[in-house]
Order: C-alpha cells, then structure tokens, then sequence
C-alpha cells in the first residue's frame, strides 16, 4: 500500500478557546492528504465536474488521541485502505513527531456528476493508489 505524505503546521485558526486543535480542524488536514494522493495520479479537483464525475464524502469517522497546538509542525500520512467497485477507503494519521495525534477514515464513492450514479473506479487509479504498479 502506498503513503502518501503531506507537512503543515496547526493554524491560529484551527484552534478552539483553549488552544487546542478544534475537533473539527483536522477534516481540512485529511481533506489536503487525499487531494495530494490523487493529485499523484493527475487528478485534480477541478477535473472532477470537467471529466463528468464526483468524489462525495459518504462516511467519515475520526478518533483524537493526544491534543495538537496552534503552530504544532504535523506530518499527515494518507493511504488508500481499499478500493471497491466504486469506492475509495482512505485512511489518516496526523502525527506530531513520532505520536499518533489523529487518526480518521473516509469512504468516497465516484458518481457520474449528472445522474449521481457510481461509476467504476478506472483500474489505473485502483493500480496507483494500492501501489500495484
């Protein structure tokens, strides 16, 4: 399986009145993790209504482990879990350091943009993503 590896640092903004990471804020950190994934395939997200075809979000689960700071460096490792006929399994891990701050889960599922009907995954992307290739 491969990883995929992304950098950033918690955001002023990110934060909630105490400081910590907000428990909303990571979804933006693992939203950057999948588009940098598929942009490894050449896929980029404004290719998706061009091309005819959607990746909506259909399950999202997100456990916290240790709190993460405003200005904490984080290292988000992503990796396709499993492809289905028309879904994709990501999962997540935000670290600081060496410590597992977040993990999370999330299930897309390519849609023709129009019917909102699941379309195949492409083999090339299945190949890519699971490191068959």
């Amino acid at each position: 399986m491969r990883i995929f590896r992304t950098r950033d640092r918690v955001a002023f903004g990110d934060t909630d009145a105490s400081g910590i990471l907000h428990f909303a804020a990571p979804l933006r950190y693992l939203e950057v993790g999948e588009r940098e994934a598929m942009r490894t395939l050449g896929v980029r997200v404004g290719d998706f209504r061009r091309g005819g075809y959607e990746l909506p979000r259909v399950r999202l689960t997100c456990e916290y482990h240790h709190p993460l700071y405003y200005d904490d460096e984080i290292e988000v490792l992503t990796r396709c879990e499993r492809i289905g006929r028309s879904s994709i399994n990501w999962r997540f891990e935000i670290y600081r350091g060496s410590v597992v701050c977040v993990t999370a889960e999330m299930t897309v599922v390519l849609v023709d943009s129009v019917t909102r009907r699941p379309l195949p995954i492409p083999d090339e992307w299945r190949a890519h993503l699971l490191g068959e290739h």
